[in-house]
């Protein structure tokens, strides 16, 4: 038997109900130090998990900024998210970090649409709201494929549940490119 969500027309239709069957979790690049240092900082290609969660749940919104000295305007295509839910053995979500906040050509702007945005000025906040369920599992993490060094807040806010019934599908994000484009 597992949790009736009710998601409503509106983000905003169920926020006085109370639930008991739910607990809303955070992970993120916090400081347990308490200093304002609440960052990873990656030096060279390497991959980095930003999370690890072993239980059922949805997560409900993924927010990061990234900062790197690297003269490369597309740097934003080469740090690549990959997402696993239940275990899988493959990647569900797999593609440029950019791409994945909705930056087909990888340069910071602001945009607002439901599932994601990106602000304040020049788009350095990357929101995403896309509901993301998961059985038993859910991994994220992210690769850098250059040297100079990346500086990367985040925070990934999800719901906790005991069971999550087997109706909700799992998220599924998968790039391709092809250079020189054939056309039609």
């Amino acid at each position: 038997m597992g949790i009736k969500l009710d998601f409503g027309f509106s983000s905003l239709s169920n926020l006085a109900k109370i639930r008991k069957d739910v607990k809303r979790r955070r992970i993120s690049s916090y400081n347990i130090r308490g200093t304002n240092n609440d960052n990873i900082i990656i030096n060279s290609k390497t991959k980095f998990e930003l999370c690890n969660i072993q239980s059922s749940g949805i997560i409900k919104h993924i927010w990061t900024t990234i900062g790197t000295k690297d003269p490369d305007p597309y740097y934003l295509r080469k740090i690549i998210i990959r997402m696993w839910w239940d275990d899988e053995n493959n990647p569900l979500v797999e593609c440029p970090i950019g791409d994945f906040f909705g930056i087909g050509h990888a340069q910071s702007i602001n945009f607002w649409s439901l599932p994601l945005s990106m602000s304040p000025r020049d788009g350095k906040g990357f929101n995403s709201f896309w509901p993301m369920p998961f059985s038993k599992s859910a991994r994220i993490e992210i690769e850098k494929e250059w040297d100079t060094p990346l500086i990367f807040y985040y925070y990934i806010d999800y719901e906790e549940y005991k069971e999550l019934k087997s109706e909700f599908g799992r998220f599924h994000a998968f790039w391709n490119h092809e250079n020189p484009c054939k056309g039609k």
